[in-house]
């Protein structure tokens, strides 16, 4: 499954203030389709726009813990945000990889 950035995630991603490239975006999102890296998904349908698309949280190499979301259009996986977690979303996902080896 290629995986392809959505046009704006730059700007989106210097709004928020998070410290990824592009590339390193998209590099943990392959490793994580490679079965490389875990993550916490959860799939989520738009009525509005029709569109199917997977929220991961996972940490990067640094240990941060991120959301990404992406627009599954098979066979391509467009990534279209990307945004550091909460400290609350953070405590979650840290007791999630607690229990889930």
């Amino acid at each position: 499954m290629p995986v392809k950035l959505y046009y704006a995630l730059a700007q989106m991603m210097a709004s928020v203030g998070g410290d990824l490239t592009l590339d390193q975006v998209a590099q943990l999102v392959r490793r994580w389709l490679a079965g490389q890296r875990r993550a916490w998904g959860e799939p989520a349908y738009d009525p509005a726009t029709g569109w199917l698309m997977h929220q991961l949280w996972m940490r990067t190499d640094e240990g941060q813990a991120v959301q990404i979301t992406g627009r599954i259009a098979p066979p391509d996986f467009y990534i279209i945000d990307v945004r550091p977690l909460t400290a609350d979303e953070t405590a979650e996902f840290t007791q999630w990889e607690a229990h889930n080896d």
